[in-house]
Parts: C-alpha cells; structure tokens; sequence
C-alpha cells in the first residue's frame, strides 16, 4: 500500500511542476490559446513588447525547476513501480540481496527528495525575488492581474508538500523492509526446524487411536 502512495504521490509531484511552469509563465504562453479571458489582451504597444520579454526570461529561469523535478519525479517513481512489481511475491522467494537493494532504495529515495525539495523551494523563493520577477509583477498589477506576483506559487507549495509526504513515507518503507529482511533471515535460519514441526504436526493429524476390543 506504501509503494502504491508513493508512485501516486510521484505523479501529483509531476502534475504540480508541470502546471506550476505553465502557469508562471504568463501572459506569453496565454496568447497562444487566445489570451487571458478568451481573447482579452490587457497589454499592448511597448508594454506588450516589456511582458513578452520579461516573461520569456523568467520562463527560461524556470526551466531547471522544470526539468530537474520532472527528472527526481518520473526517475524514482519509475523504480518505486518496478520494486513494487518485483516485490509482491511471497516473502521466501524474494533474495536477502534485493531486500537489502529495496531498503537501499528508499533510504536513497528519502534523502533524495529531501534534498530535491529543499533545492527547488531555495531556487524558487530565488527567482521569485530576482528584478525580473519583480518589474514582471508590477507590470501586471498595473493591469489589474494581481494574481500574476513574486510569491510562491500554490503549485509550488504543493510540489514540496508532496515531496515532503515522499520523504516520510519513503522512510517508513525503508523500516519496513528492514523488518521483512529480518523475517527472512529468521525463516531461513528455523526453516528446518519449521520443517520438522510442520510434518510432526501433520503425522499427529493423520494418525488414529487405537481402539481397545
């Protein structure tokens, strides 16, 4: 059920990064499919050719948010499904190796995230309070599109607070996997004994008493 959050959380982690880049990139990408309101364009004459700029450069500041969480999310939540894939068979028949792989995995992917997480908020509290962003926020608000500001996005916000959720539940498998690796380990070591134990108890069930004449 964890690995199935996880791959979940991977792709509400994709969604939000690739909406969170279209939607800051503004009024340039909205001429595209016909402008902001179904063909209003609240610029035009030198200031169009300003918010075209501007919007422009900060899209192209974006990018590696863009592509470095596009890379985090289809990366680990392509091996979150392959370990999920890999990992439904019965607990005998998967090695101590790939136990030990699995709880690999998700230390690796938790401190990943975390580290992921805290790159793109620093990056995207960065670009946010670049000259740029800010000349882009008043020319905006000089045409009443408010909306259009230097603070953090929602979209943003809840790429991190995915991430973070990643982080623990990430952690909380790898502890899984550790017990699972130890369960292995002891069935392994008592399977003769198990062994024994389960054909005695079998003989016992098919053995009859005697009856006395």
């Amino acid at each position: 059920i964890l690995q199935i959050l996880e791959v979940i959380l991977n792709v509400l982690v994709l969604i939000c990064i690739i909406s969170s880049y279209f939607v800051l990139s503004g009024f340039s990408a909205g001429m595209s499919s016909g402008g902001f309101g179904g063909g209003y364009y609240p610029f035009e004459g030198q200031e169009l050719q300003d918010v075209r700029q501007l919007d422009q450069q900060f899209t192209v500041m974006r990018a590696p948010l863009l592509y470095g969480g596009l890379s985090v999310s289809l990366l680990v939540g392509s091996l979150t499904l392959g370990v999920l894939a890999a990992g439904s068979k019965h607990l005998l028949n998967l090695s101590a190796s790939w136990l030990l792989m699995e709880i690999l995995f998700c230390i690796l992917a938790s401190v990943g995230y975390g580290a992921a997480v805290g790159v793109f908020l620093h990056f995207a509290i960065q670009l946010n309070s670049t000259d740029i962003c800010k000349k882009r926020e008043r020319l905006y608000a000089r045409n009443g599109l408010t909306w259009m500001n230097c603070e953090l996005a929602g979209t943003d916000g809840g790429a991190a607070t995915f991430g973070i959720i990643l982080i623990i539940l990430y952690a909380v498998s790898a502890v899984f996997a550790g017990r699972a690796y130890r369960q292995r380990r002891y069935l392994e070591r008592n399977r003769g004994q198990i062994n024994i134990k389960w054909y005695s108890d079998s003989w016992e069930e098919r053995s009859f008493p005697v009856i006395g004449i």
